[in-house]
């Protein structure tokens, strides 16, 4: 449809435009002014002084489709992703089968269509396995996942001279390697040390330290210089983590990272009285002066963005003993509400913290014509009212998982309206029409 949207704030993934009129044709936009005037054959749409955004990018989610649909899939995480202002995702396959060659990951982008109601780009994977295959995944996807330590489905890398391979294997192929950065001797370590304390045993940012995380990025960005490697680290979970990336890109390297939303929002105090293990999740959340080193850092606009980490269990497995709880929590359903009240929470310039969830995650995995509000970019669109309040019910939630730790508290810029390349999707609470979401990488 052609359409005008009307008197809007437009953030342009950027910055605040002064445009206030925004026209789309044919699933493009195509024109961006103050008080543009109707045409022929145009929709026109008045978003009442609302915002109006580009679609948002979570660039880190868990939807484990294949192999485990059970707990989410993307029938259920994109229709969750819609509710959160989110129209693309990429997307990492974290159980069997892990996306180790160029056909599994051409299988899963066809076999998404149909069922994805937003636009996707999964990650490979960095394993042994996939290490023969790299350069026929390059054209497929975003990057390739590691994970430097044991964590949801994966044991971690055992050694440096695998991770040194690893490492090497993609910058010979020229592909991007994202990175989960936890040193598990560290983190063995601290086990071992807390087991007669029981007072002390279930905190998990004490089993999964500051040290832990800290040591696994030092490593991993002295590897990926030595080999020629492009590093970037995923959920920095601690300020002096987030330095250390800043530090090697400072100096040429080309090393960056994303943080997430709840380690802006929550201390490990906070996390830790939640009952039902709701905030356990790996990295673990750290302390205050993270959240406050993190904000910082995406006020400055030094980080490539903040993704989710959308990670959903059924409730009664993380009702389970600390031990025996699976980390990872629901959370791409509410990412625009959780963004906005992390700016608010620091008190930061509000832009930074909407760039850091449009423009700059697509420009850093490469998804062309996606963040950003441009003449030629696609219409992808979110219209949200910024002082407008709700409390999180995870009843109402898409998430397969229904629950939230975040439930019961009061954020804001709930999504109204969302547009998937010109097309309403999304409408007051509800998902709309057939699923049309694209792969971003497909030949």
């Amino acid at each position: 449809m052609n359409i005008l949207f009307r008197n809007a704030i437009i953030f342009d993934g950027h910055n605040f435009s002064t445009a206030n009129s925004l026209r789309i044709q044919d699933g493009s936009i195509v024109e961006l002014g103050v008080d543009l005037s109707l045409q022929s054959g145009e929709e026109s749409i008045d978003c009442e002084g609302k915002w109006l955004l580009p679609g948002l990018v979570d660039c880190h989610v868990h939807f484990r489709e294949p192999g485990l649909v059970r707990k989410e899939g993307y029938a259920y995480g994109s229709k969750g992703a819609l509710h959160g202002g989110v129209t693309t995702v990429c997307e990492i396959q974290n159980n069997p089968p892990l996306m180790a060659s160029d056909s599994l990951l051409r299988k899963k982008l066809e076999d998404l269509k149909g069922i994805s109601h937003v636009d996707y780009a999964p990650y490979g994977s960095l394993v042994e396995d996939s290490l023969a295959h790299l350069s026929l995944m390059k054209d497929l996807c975003p990057a390739v996942k590691c994970f430097l330590g044991c964590s949801t489905g994966a044991g971690g890398v055992p050694d440096r001279a695998t991770l040194k391979r690893w490492f090497a294997a993609a910058a010979s192929a020229g592909v991007k390697v994202v990175a989960h950065c936890e040193d598990n001797k560290v983190m063995n370590a601290a086990t071992e040390e807390l087991k007669d304390k029981p007072e002390l045993f279930s905190r998990h940012d004490l089993r999964r330290s500051v040290a832990a995380e800290v040591e696994s990025i030092k490593e991993a960005i002295e590897v990926a210089i030595e080999v020629g490697c492009v590093l970037h680290v995923f959920h920095i979970s601690t300020a002096e983590g987030g330095k250390l990336v800043l530090e090697a890109a400072s100096q040429g390297h080309p090393i960056t990272g994303t943080t997430a939303p709840h380690y802006l929002l929550v201390n490990a105090e906070e996390a830790h009285a939640i009952n039902e293990n709701r905030f356990k999740v790996n990295p673990s959340i750290k302390y205050v002066e993270d959240l406050e080193g993190l904000a910082e850092i995406i006020s400055s606009r030094q980080l490539a963005g903040i993704g989710t980490d959308h990670a959903p269990h059924p409730l009664d497995e993380k009702q389970r003993p600390y031990s025996k709880s699976p980390s990872g929590f629901p959370s791409v359903d509410i990412l625009l509400p959780l963004v906005v009240e992390s700016a608010r929470f620091h008190k930061k310039e509000m832009e930074s913290f909407l760039y850091a969830v449009t423009a700059a995650p697509a420009e850093e995995f490469n998804l062309s014509r996606k963040g950003c509000l441009a003449p030629g970019f696609d219409a992808d669109l979110v219209i949200a009212d910024p002082d407008s309040n709700f409390v999180v019910d995870e009843k109402t939630l898409p998430s397969r998982s229904k629950w939230s730790p975040y439930h019961g508290r009061k954020l804001s810029a709930k999504p109204e309206k969302v547009f998937l390349r010109g097309n309403l999707v999304f409408d007051q609470g509800s998902v709309l029409g057939d699923a049309i979401g694209e792969p971003l990488f497909y030949e």
